[in-house]
């Protein structure tokens, strides 16, 4: 268990950084969520690219990994949705309560973890089907229920379709996917520029979110918060671990960084979702306390694992 700890303390000591340079004001927090905008539109959209257009399509696109996730994914959805309703809340705020569940921070905080304990190329091939899963089914599902649920009658299908074309990440997936169908080798010029991108994209994606944490604030920790942090945290990455298990085609290192993935806190943008459904406290909460209980969880399921 401590050489687990010891593995990944490095990621959360970065994320300590980013919090304490907000927090102390070393650093302002726009110039931060600058730092966030770069490695989201460029650094890692470099990663994803490079990832999927460097390697040959039947290595890269793995159809047992896809389903098995999606599965899980939707299962966790559907079971934290189902609780959350159960326990008396509105159909907005139980698809909202899913999302946090079901959605991981796979780009800023599972890519890092996984990329520390089975390596770079299993990483970075489980990051980006990991984003193909997130960005076309899970994440669009949970927006769309989340919309239906505010009374807005008809789901805004196109804009959340917009919304998810949007994506710098999908938009590099689809390139990459296109580049390596056609069986061509990236010109030498371009490989070397996304391979001297790629390093940085991790530790400045973990410093951004440490100063994402220290801009939200900590509210009373309800019940709802009681919910989504175990369902993000142990159901998901359990439900994965299902998955892949009943599936079992997959590469040990591949179904280990898949777990890895599920594990980690909710995506970044989950608090924004929060304002936007007016449940802004929720989420915020759940966010924070998700980040700091994950050292523990993701340690444990690694023991686990191992």
């Amino acid at each position: 268990m401590l050489s687990v700890f010891l593995l990944i303390l490095p990621i959360y000591i970065l994320i300590a950084a980013g919090f304490a340079s907000v927090k102390l004001k070393y650093l302002g927090a726009e110039e931060m969520r600058g730092l966030g905008r770069i490695v989201l539109r460029l650094f890692m959209p470099a990663m994803m690219f490079l990832a999927i257009a460097s390697n040959p399509i039947t290595e890269t696109l793995r159809w047992d990994f896809i389903i098995g996730y999606a599965a899980a994914s939707l299962a966790t959805y559907a079971a934290s949705f189902g609780v959350a309703r159960l326990a008396g809340q509105p159909f907005g705020a139980a698809a909202l309560e899913a999302m946090g569940s079901a959605c991981s921070n796979s780009a800023f905080l599972g890519l890092p973890i996984a990329t520390l304990v089975v390596g770079p190329t299993v990483a970075l091939q489980c990051f980006a089907l990991a984003v193909l899963v997130e960005n076309l089914l899970v994440i669009p599902i949970a927006v769309g229920l989340c919309e239906a649920g505010q009374g807005a009658g008809r789901v805004p299908v196109a804009r959340i379709l917009s919304g998810v074309a949007k994506s710098p990440l999908l938009a590099a997936a689809v390139a990459g996917l296109g580049w390596a169908v056609s069986g061509l080798t990236l010109p030498g010029p371009v490989d070397q520029v996304l391979r001297m991108m790629a390093p940085v994209a991790a530790p400045v994606a973990l410093l951004t979110i440490g100063a994402t944490v220290a801009q939200l604030s900590l509210r009373s920790v309800g019940f709802g918060v009681l919910r989504v942090v175990p369902g993000k945290l142990i159901l998901h990455p359990l439900a994965v671990l299902a998955a892949f298990t009943l599936i079992g085609t997959l590469p040990h290192d591949l179904m280990i960084a898949g777990v890895v993935t599920a594990s980690v806190p909710m995506m970044t943008i989950y608090t924004l979702f929060g304002q936007r459904f007016g449940r802004e406290g929720m989420t915020a909460t759940a966010q924070i306390l998700a980040t700091a209980v994950s050292f523990f969880t993701v340690s444990l399921i690694l023991s686990l694992l191992r």
